[in-house]
């Protein structure tokens, strides 16, 4: 029997009905027309949704919150012309802290200036989620995947972290991979992949390793000679480190490579390679108790690794299959990207780093339950009553309890717990004064205040060593800081994570000795005052 079925064979008309449809965008005018209207839609709808949870209705931006100020405050010092890994403590590659500081020179340290990063990030990586999903997807399909990854995922974290960056480069690069193998493409994508390496050290490796393996698969599929596998493969591995070394040169030649690699491998991979911990990386450690709270969170962990197994199989099921091959491409490329950007965060697994990487899992999600035939109609109105259950209350959420008042970063909302502390650090302190506060950046670029210290925060880990320590009260010392923002559990050990690797005591003795509290505030944090 030849192995090469008709279309025509019974028992293969039956197990193609039953797959998912995909549709091939631009087969048809009023196809690429309607195509365009949903890609129109995609951008204004997420800017206006996240408008709507980024400033109050007359313009005001809400003070956000979020791994997001590190590279706030270190954009402020790279203003002041202090140089990072030398002036300024950071694990992380310049990318995010050098586009901050991009922006706040040209319009200013205003908090405006980063909810609009926060929100034109948003409907950048929604227009690609739309675009990568209507490859393969119907338009009100790849719509609803993109809905409910905005609202479930962008919409919850509302944080324009280095983490974000990356992925929005990495995405880039899948879209020109599917949009065709031309060199040029391969290219893009190659240096798309190092612009993610400059803003997250490991993304942009990790993503190249899935989509070399997708470019494999599918040469071998359409029995490519082997040279021009070859030659697909070492370009975009070349233009990925030919891209990074370029935007790495001026710190290679101010700050040098042993320096680069030991904030940004080395230091890393001593104090941040933990893997999965009692808490699984999750707010807080799981129990019967707070199983609702967590179940969220759960839920994005178990659905991603089963998501993208069930959708490799059907690849490798289908692999065969011609006439419906060219289909499949975005499946097993997402699948596989999806694959390698979960192994990157297992050396440390983290909620938030989870649900940055989750969108390839988000669209074959919506792929999956939408292939459901007859019933397809009734699960795509489920998704879309889940993505209006949640984003009515995320919204309103935003606007309550609110204060109004103005800082030197300009007319902002704050939540009562952070106005408590604004205000009464407004009437004590001007712009450009010299500040420090030990457990978390959150004030610095609302106060226009300095951090006259090397490290961002103290920590009650190895991560702030003895060495940090002394080198913090010298720094103190020298610049005769007037005020320190205290959190008192920095007093003690953090015993669930190793006791005996606090080295805070020195620091605690030195502040105790040189200055008084002067403040505490509702959440137990101080506010101490120079003698």
């Amino acid at each position: 029997m030849s192995a090469d079925l008709s279309l025509h064979d019974p028992i293969r008309s039956e197990l193609i009905s039953t797959l998912p449809r995909f549709e091939e965008p631009g087969s048809a005018p009023s196809l690429r027309k309607l195509n365009g209207y949903l890609a129109l839609v995609t951008v204004v709808s997420s800017a206006i949704y996240l408008y709507l949870n980024l400033f109050t209705l007359t313009g005001t931006p809400f003070l956000l919150d979020g791994d997001q100020v590190y590279f706030w405050t270190y954009a402020l010092r790279v203003l002041h012309g202090e140089r990072i890994y030398q002036d300024v403590f950071t694990m992380h590659p310049p990318g995010a802290s050098l586009f901050y500081a991009a922006l706040f020179a040209l319009f200013g340290a205003r908090i405006w200036v980063t909810n609009f990063v926060v929100l034109a990030l948003g409907v950048a990586l929604c227009w690609l989620c739309f675009r990568i999903a209507n490859t393969f997807m119907q338009g009100e399909a790849a719509l609803s995947a993109t809905a409910m990854f905005l609202v479930a995922v962008y919409g919850k974290l509302l944080n324009g972290t280095h983490h974000w960056f990356s992925v929005l480069a990495v995405l880039g690069a899948v879209a020109l991979v599917l949009s065709g193998s031309e060199m040029r493409r391969i290219a893009g994508a190659g240096v798309l992949l190092g612009v993610a390496s400059f803003f997250t050290q490991t993304r942009g490796p990790f993503a190249l390793l899935g989509i070399c393996i997708f470019l494999l698969w599918d040469g071998r599929r359409n029995r490519e000679p082997w040279p021009q596998l070859l030659r697909t493969r070492v370009l975009i591995v070349l233009c990925f480190f030919g891209a990074l070394f370029l935007l790495c040169l001026p710190y290679i030649a101010t700050t040098g490579i042993a320096k680069l690699w030991y904030f940004q491998i080395a230091y890393v991979r001593t104090h941040y390679v933990t893997g999965l911990d009692a808490s699984m990386g999750l707010p807080e450690v799981p129990s019967w108790r707070r199983l609702p709270f967590v179940a969220q969170y759960l839920l994005i962990y178990l659905l991603l690794p089963i998501v993208y197994a069930l959708s490799l199989y059907r690849c490798l099921r289908e692999r065969n299959r011609r006439t419906i091959s060219r289909s499949w491409r975005p499946v097993a490329l997402l699948s596989l990207v999806g694959v390698c950007l979960l192994a990157e965060i297992a050396f440390n697994v983290n909620w938030l780093r989870v649900f940055v990487v989750s969108m390839p899992g988000i669209v074959l999600l919506s792929w999956v339950v939408l292939g459901a035939g007859k019933h397809r109609r009734y699960v795509l109105a489920l998704l879309w009553a889940v993505v209006v259950g949640l984003a009515v209350p995320q919204t309103f959420a935003r606007h309550t309890h609110r204060v109004l008042m103005t800082l030197p970063s300009g007319r902002t909302a704050v939540k009562p717990p952070a106005f408590e502390k604004l205000d009464w650090l407004v009437t004590h302190t001007k712009p450009e004064d010299r500040f420090f506060e030990a457990a978390w950046p959150n004030f610095y670029l609302p106060l226009h205040l300095r951090n006259p210290v090397f490290l961002d925060i103290l920590e009650r880990s190895a991560l702030t060593s003895p060495q940090y320590v002394a080198l913090s009260i010298r720094q103190l010392e020298g610049s005769q800081t007037h005020y320190v923002l205290w959190a008192p559990r920095l007093d003690f050990p953090d015993l669930l994570n190793g006791g005996e690797q606090y080295h805070l005591g020195i620091f605690r003795d030195y502040l105790r000795s040189h200055y008084h509290r002067v403040r505490s505030f509702s959440d137990q944090d101080e506010v101490w005052e120079r003698n």
